[in-house]
């Protein structure tokens, strides 16, 4: 895997942090308190995996991150406007770990077919000598 999918997903790990810490000091908030430090744990544990090469387990910790901001979102809990910030950086750092995903999946390999070989027992309309009338021996009607 390049560093540019890897650098991409840290990046939007963070921003999507910033997003979700800034929430904390509006008044009034943009994002409760509590439901920030749901997110941001949540984040955490996206990063970490991403770090490890679990992309697999980044992008599950990632969907979480997302139901819990939709739950969020609907009790009132973050305003649409810090919602739909929040879900843009979510969008940016599903993409990285859907091409890191992809990316870390080997590549199939495709035997080359086997060479057509003629049956022993298959009629080619050769008879290499075997079988053939002599008219002389055999009185054969040729």
């Amino acid at each position: 895997m390049t560093h540019g999918p890897r650098l991409t997903l840290a990046l939007a790990t963070v921003f999507l942090v910033a997003a979700t810490l800034t929430g904390c000091s509006n008044t009034p908030p943009a994002l409760d308190p509590a439901i920030a430090g749901k997110l941001q744990s949540g984040v955490q544990e996206v990063s970490t995996d991403a770090a490890a090469g679990d992309f697999e387990g980044a992008k599950s910790a990632l969907v979480a991150v997302q139901a819990d901001l939709l739950t969020a979102a609907a009790a009132g809990q973050v305003t649409a406007e810090r919602s739909a910030q929040v879900q843009s950086a979510l969008n940016v750092v599903s993409a990285d770990l859907d091409a890191a995903i992809i990316a870390s999946k080997p590549e199939p390999t495709v035997a080359p077919a086997p060479a057509a070989t003629a049956d022993p027992g298959q009629d080619t309309g050769k008879d290499n000598g075997k079988d053939t009338c002599k008219k002389k021996d055999d009185n054969c009607d040729d």
